[in-house]
């Protein structure tokens, strides 16, 4: 597929705000596409996802998770006390964003958060893990493993009974291995959208679909090399959510794929390896997105509908397994 046949068959106003933020960077020459700057590109670029919806049933608190040597950003969103119960309202979603393990932050996905909030009924967690190229492997991967964890801890006080677990792109890659590392742990449900879970640059959704607009093949492998830096982690379970060997039976997952996406075929299969786990896994394919239509819902009529089917699909999960 070329890239002017993916531009073709994405939505417009979607492909169109990609284009702008692609042309962010591009204006920026490349021996300056530092970590940092891309950081303050992808903040700046919130004002592409912007909208003046109000969520009038939200409720948002800052907070601090206070782990072993370190203290991470994390943001409450609940609904309010008039909202009308759900089949999630006692689910605490722990969410780990994007960014590549390179960008992102709690402000970044604030209205991604917000708007699964108001439409799931749950109470929602978003954590900001530590990031590459500063803290690169495994620091990410052990601070959402650690942070779900702690976050297990607090469901009671936090006026819930279930806890369930979600992320986009990176931040499902590290929530996968979340999930894996604290298999002990009851988890009601899994939300994965679009998650990293492989290195393979082989496959073809990287080969047919890795020129953009959106994420590319190229963007893809600088974030990898920053994730990993000098560690060989080929055979990592916590770098590769492939390489895992469940020997419990994982959560219901509710996997949200772009097919506009270099990513979308790494997600299938990471989504069968959970089906011959055991899993009872819900597979969505957007057809007219690329990757990142999540941080989209606020201002593309096509990335809402698709996101609220996400949603429909994670609230019957939870209804089915509330006690």
């Amino acid at each position: 597929m070329t890239q002017q046949a993916t531009l073709t068959e994405l939505d417009p106003l979607s492909r169109e705000l990609l284009l702008r933020a692609a042309a962010m960077v591009s204006a920026v020459p490349a021996d300056a596409l530092t970590p940092q700057r891309r950081r303050e590109l992808q903040r700046a670029g919130n004002a592409l996802y912007a909208s003046p919806q109000n969520l009038p049933s939200v409720e948002r608190r800052d907070l601090r998770i206070d782990l072993p040597q370190r203290s991470l950003p994390a943001r409450l969103y609940k609904p309010k006390a008039d909202a009308r119960p759900t089949a999630a309202s006692d689910v605490l979603l722990v969410f780990f964003h994007g960014g590549g393990w390179v960008t992102g932050d709690l402000e970044t996905h604030d209205n991604a958060c917000a708007f699964l909030t108001d439409h799931i009924g749950c109470q929602i967690l978003s954590v900001e893990y530590r990031k590459a190229p500063e803290c690169a492997f495994p620091a990410p991967c052990d601070d959402a493993a650690q942070a779900y964890r702690w976050a297990q801890s607090q469901v009671e006080a936090l006026g819930c009974r279930r806890i369930a677990i979600g992320g986009d792109s990176s931040g499902g890659h590290v929530a996968a291995y979340a999930m894996y590392a604290n298999a002990d742990v009851p988890t009601a449900a899994a939300l994965l959208f679009y998650p990293v879970t492989s290195v393979d640059f082989e496959r073809t959704s990287y080969a047919e679909r890795g020129a953009g607009p959106g994420l590319t093949a190229d963007g893809m492998r600088w974030f990898w090399g920053q994730f990993l830096g000098s560690s060989d982690a080929v055979d990592d379970v916590r770098a590769l959510p492939m390489r895992q060997q469940w020997l419990r039976k994982p959560p219901a997952t509710v996997m949200a794929q772009a097919w506009h996406d270099p990513l979308h075929d790494e997600g299938v299969a990471y989504a069968q390896l959970l089906r011959d786990a055991g899993a009872e896994v819900h597979l969505h394919t957007a057809h007219d997105m690329a990757h990142g239509y999540l941080r989209q819902c606020l201002v593309v009529p096509a990335a809402q509908a698709h996101v609220r089917q996400v949603a429909g699909s994670l609230l019957g999960v939870l209804a089915t397994g509330a006690a």
